[in-house]
């Protein structure tokens, strides 16, 4: 199978494809590092790198001529949030979320062993957590990457943890399989997990998954602040809040036993 993709793929959109690939893992970069990284003559690159600039993937700096992603990779990632379902389907019971704590409410997916904000409303507090669409955090530090690793297949997780492993982020970051295990089966007890100083020290967050329509885990909702406005007796209700959120949402996504947790 392997054989006959390589052989219908196009060489030179493959290469192309990856010289976006470095530019969004690199920032910037001239055009004898591209060559060099794409392992390919000078000539071949520059002819791809005309290709995408026409067409404005990528774009060349005037200060130092290194090249970067250009405007449409925008417009293409403001259209694909635009029509991301699970984005649609959250963004009022965010709203709600915001309205009711005034912390920042989080929407995320999990993508290549990362979770991948796609939706974010900001703090209204001076005090606040906050990160930028399209950014991305480790699966197992953050409160959202446990509520939707806790719904993976158990195949499903142990090749996150073979692959990524659980480098620490903060001294309070578990690390160890057997311990984030455990706390894979707390959140599917619980109904919710926790980022306790985990990610950021000093910040606390609550998340909930949310399902699709048969019940395989979409992505995931949170609410995060300063440690002080989610303190441990706080924690309960905050949680309430957030997975009946999360309910909601999973309910307009078609998932029927939604319908049977919010009646609860």
């Amino acid at each position: 199978m392997e054989e006959k993709q390589e052989r219908y793929t196009i060489q030179s959109i493959d290469k192309a494809l990856d010289l976006i690939e470095l530019l969004s893992e690199h920032g910037s970069m001239s055009l004898i590092e591209l060559t060099d990284m794409l392992n390919q003559p000078k000539s071949s690159t520059y002819r791809i790198i005309l290709t995408l600039e026409n067409r404005g993937f990528i774009s060349r700096s005037d200060e130092d001529g290194k090249y970067c992603l250009g405007y449409k990779q925008l417009i293409i990632t403001k259209n694909l949030l635009e029509r991301n379902n699970i984005r649609s389907a959250s963004l009022l019971e965010m709203k709600k979320l915001s309205d009711i704590y005034g912390d920042t409410v989080n929407l995320g997916v999990l993508i290549d062993g990362e979770i991948m904000y796609v939706e974010i409303i900001e703090s209204t507090h001076a005090l606040r957590m906050t990160d930028s669409v399209g950014s991305r955090s480790p699966f197992h530090a953050t409160a959202m990457g446990k509520a939707i690793t806790a719904h993976l297949p158990e195949r499903v997780v142990q090749e996150l943890l073979d692959r990524h492993g659980l480098p620490p982020v903060t001294e309070q970051t578990i690390s160890t399989p057997e311990r984030f295990k455990e706390e894979l089966e707390k959140v599917r007890r619980n109904g919710y997990a926790l980022d306790n100083q985990e990610i950021v020290e000093g910040a606390h967050c609550v998340a909930a998954p949310i399902f699709g329509m048969f019940g395989n885990v979409y992505g995931a909702i949170s609410l995060s602040g300063p440690m002080h406005r989610y303190t441990d007796d706080k924690i309960p209700g905050i949680a309430e809040h957030v997975a009946a959120a999360a309910s909601a949402i999973s309910l307009k996504l078609g998932n029927a036993a939604a319908a049977v947790a919010l009646d609860e």
